[in-house]
């Protein structure tokens, strides 16, 4: 099975493959996992696949499964502040694969990126200390660690 085979699996397993074949664009950033835009049935959205071997010089690996974690975290931070993360659209756990809603670069930039080009907004940056300070207030002692 090729790359684009398993993650078209899981696109139809979650019911997110659409009529046609979905475009698969890549995504920079990803070290310990594959990361693509879709743009399949009319709709644009990620799909993350998390990589056993992590694309690092060391021999790093990590089991595809930690991808539930990931999920579970972002649903968990959506019902504590909405709006805060992208919305889970799938989880395939056969594939560690899910989905996730696209936020457009030009509305959403990437943090690493502004900040390798010497940008930095203290107010984004005072606001996403703000959201994670009550994400840590509403786990409660012990769970926010």
């Amino acid at each position: 099975m090729t790359e684009d085979a398993g993650i078209l699996a899981g696109l139809r397993r979650m019911g997110l493959a659409g009529a046609g074949s979905p475009r698969l664009v890549p995504l920079t950033g990803g070290v310990a996992s594959d990361i693509f835009r879709v743009d399949a049935g009319g709709r644009r959205f990620v799909v993350k696949r998390a990589l056993a071997k992590l694309r690092v010089a060391a021999d790093w690996r990590a089991p595809i499964e930690r991808n539930a974690m990931e999920v579970a975290w972002l649903q968990t931070a959506a019902a504590i502040v909405p709006g805060a993360v992208p919305a889970i659209l799938g989880h395939d756990e056969a594939t560690g694969l899910f989905a996730m809603e696209w936020l457009p670069p030009d509305n959403h930039p990437v943090w690493k990126a502004e900040l390798h080009a010497g940008r930095a907004d203290p107010g984004f940056a005072a606001e996403a200390g703000r959201r994670l300070a009550e994400r840590h207030r509403q786990l409660g002692p012990g769970l926010a660690a």
